[in-house]
């Protein structure tokens, strides 16, 4: 009795939770497609498990055995959420329908009579707790390593800080929430299997049930996350905090740069140029610093989507930055960089041990012979030359 009030309980409160989430949809960058999915279903399955065993409604009746199969979408749901969420992606690509594909085989295997009694069910009914068993690590490894690469160990994304921890914070206690739910449900689908009873996963139910009160309590409870940001991640970053402390503009660290424009645009341009014009400043800055302090460019394969990365913005915004702010296209700036690097390691006396080919290599080219052209293109001496001249 109580622990049918309990899930009637928290399917009111995860419904009460997804329409309040709902209002805001469209302007909370917490908020996508899939994270209403796994919501959805989560909240509807305990409202119709409660109403159903407290006798308020017998129409729809808890799913038990074949057709609990079909809640595992929320899974790959999770992934996609969390995928959305750090890449701030919100249109439906329909090739995201191939993480239901294993779903839809596991359903199958489990309703055609000929299947279940093929060598598939070699070990029984433990076939089904090794398959869903493989299928959860495989998820929540690549939500653990998408999580783990641009949000939570990640050292260098230039973020509003306390917006940063709250991203952080919210991605590591929902991942939690995914970690101990799928110990219930393998916990759960162990126990039926072995006792011979029909597998739905709900023999720990009541344990799934507080890690998703907890989870919705969550969200009831922090503002920034049940109605939005106005800044969120990568797409919303704000560079120019420090400009409005200082209340002036930072300038260019090189002079490669042009902080106005003029010109005729696209209308993808001027939609993009409306978003990012008061970062400008600070995303030359910080272009300028990879290349200058960090050396982004002695990997060869540095390209302006490895920039973005490491600047924690969409790679649109750098492309921008480069077609309509940088006196020189980015392959340019990249080769410039690249000599200047090595004027600074010769003048450092990186020759008085190494080579030509060594000191090109390291820089970024791919072979001395493109490394002289640039050199001497830059410079107007070879490197050889450029020795001999300055006396080094």
């Amino acid at each position: 009795m109580i622990d049918s009030f309990l899930f009637l309980f928290t399917g009111i409160i995860g419904i009460v939770t997804l329409a309040l989430m709902l209002r805001f949809y469209k302007s909370n960058p917490f908020c996508n497609l899939f994270l209403i999915l796994v919501l959805s279903i989560v909240s509807i399955r305990f409202f119709i498990h409660g109403s159903y065993n407290l006798g308020l409604q017998t129409v729809l009746k808890p799913d038990r055995g074949l057709l609990s199969i079909l809640f595992l979408i929320i899974v790959p749901s999770s992934y996609l959420y969390y995928k959305n969420l750090v890449f701030q992606i919100n249109t439906f690509n329909y090739k995201d329908l191939k993480h239901v594909i294993f779903i839809i085989f596991l359903f199958l295997i489990n309703s055609i009579d000929g299947l279940r009694d093929s060598f598939i069910f070699y070990f029984g009914s433990y076939t089904n707790f090794f398959l869903i068993l493989i299928f959860l690590v495989f998820y929540l490894t690549l939500i653990f390593r998408l999580l783990s690469k641009n949000i939570w160990f990640q050292k260098t994304l230039l973020l509003n800080n306390s917006h940063f921890k709250l991203i952080k914070n919210w991605t590591f206690y929902f991942f939690t929430i995914h970690i101990l739910s799928s110990f219930a449900v393998l916990a759960s689908l162990y126990i039926e299997i072995k006792s011979g009873e029909t597998p739905s996963g709900k023999s720990m139910a009541v344990f799934l049930l507080f890690f998703w009160i907890f989870l919705f309590f969550k969200i009831l409870i922090s503002p920034e996350i049940l109605y939005g940001l106005p800044i969120l991640n990568k797409t919303l970053l704000r560079f120019n905090d420090t400009i409005s402390e200082n209340n002036e503009t930072l300038k260019p660290i090189t002079d490669n740069w042009v902080l106005e424009t003029k010109g005729a645009k696209n209308n993808q341009d001027q939609k993009l140029e409306e978003k990012i014009t008061k970062n400008i400043s600070s995303y030359i800055q910080e272009v300028d610093k990879l290349s200058l302090e960090e050396h982004i460019f002695r990997n060869q394969k540095t390209s302006q989507n490895n920039i973005a990365e490491k600047l924690g913005v969409p790679t649109s915004h750098i492309v921008y930055l480069f077609k309509y702010h940088s006196k020189a296209s980015f392959s340019e700036y990249r080769m410039q960089s690249r000599i200047k690097d090595a004027i600074e390691l010769i003048n450092e006396g990186f020759l008085n041990n190494e080579t030509f080919e060594s000191l090109a290599f390291t820089t970024g080219f791919s072979s001395y012979n493109p490394f002289f052209i640039a050199f001497k293109k830059i410079t107007t001496f070879s490197p050889q030359d450029y020795i001999k001249v300055n006396k080094i």
